[in-house]
């Protein structure tokens, strides 16, 4: 019987026309190469190469096997490629966001509903990318800042974000009850990252701001300690952390922006395998 292996050793003949560079490319000896090839002839009980004495070709019944080999180990591509994405499917729950805050409460939902059922797996993209990537079945759910609807494309509200400027006792903001990003003028701030669409709309808002950005939590929130820099909260990182840092006062940002409204969307298709996350939105 012939073998996938053997029938890539064809295919690499006809695209190196020489034993020796195919033998080289598989890593195998070149007697063991011709063994390989012999086999193969056997099984179809013919010849597919012309012979001389220094030379091997392909002949037309040669031909006519890479061509189904080609044809065949695509095939073989494919339905490894479909058994990925089913199983991704199947076992693997994956959810892209636009910025992490909204990711901490709906992980939180699966865990709770489907914590033996599914592997959770979460990604931060921009809107555009995790469209697309939902469409292509890269994501069985995203969360937008804007709601996206199509023929088999549904999206649900989910929850709100509204930032807070964080601010050290003795700031000279630290009275304000209110404030706009055009309001904050120090010359450097705190800036965590990753945040998704929030990090577009603060740099657009604030184009002149030295941002000191830092990923690492625990140093993040010690610089903001010591250094007594302005940063960043909101009120989805208030309910999961509490107020960070005690000493400092928290101001709502005003502008328009800095309020975000988060939609669940997910093909139609999967509704009845989040029935149990999509129950918990209505009875909030």
């Amino acid at each position: 019987m012939i073998n996938f292996e053997q029938l890539r050793q064809l295919i690499l003949f006809s695209k190196y026309k020489t034993l020796s560079r195919v033998a080289e490319e598989l890593f195998i000896s070149q007697p063991a190469l011709t063994r390989s090839i012999q086999k193969i002839e056997k099984n179809f009980n013919t010849q597919l190469f012309n012979r001389t004495k220094n030379q091997i070709t392909l002949n037309k019944n040669g031909e006519i096997a890479i061509k189904y080999a080609e044809k065949i180990l695509k095939l073989l591509e494919d339905m490894k490629e479909e058994i990925y994405k089913n199983d991704r499917i199947e076992n693997n729950f994956v959810i892209g966001a636009c910025t992490p805050s909204p990711l901490w409460s709906i992980t939180s939902l699966f865990s709770k509903f489907y914590f033996e059922k599914y592997n959770i797996i979460t990604k931060i993209e921009n809107n555009s990318e995790l469209i697309v990537g939902l469409k292509n079945d890269n994501y069985q759910m995203i969360i937008l800042s804007k709601p996206y609807n199509e023929h088999d494309i549904q999206s649900v509200e989910y929850e709100k974000e509204e930032l807070f400027l964080s601010v050290p006792q003795n700031h000279k903001l630290a009275k304000k009850k209110g404030i706009y990003f055009s309001d904050i003028e120090d010359d450097k701030m705190l800036l965590f990252n990753p945040i998704g669409i929030w990090r577009d709309i603060v740099f657009k808002k604030m184009p002149n701001m030295n941002f000191l950005i830092q990923s690492d939590g625990i140093i993040f929130k010690e610089l903001a300690k010591t250094q007594k820099l302005l940063s960043f909260s909101s009120n989805l990182v208030i309910n999961r952390e509490g107020t960070t840092f005690k000493n400092n006062i928290l101001i709502p940002i005003l502008d328009k922006e800095a309020k975000m409204v988060y939609y669940l969307v997910f093909k139609k298709g999967i509704k009845r395998k989040i029935e149990k996350v999509l129950e918990n939105l209505k009875n909030k």
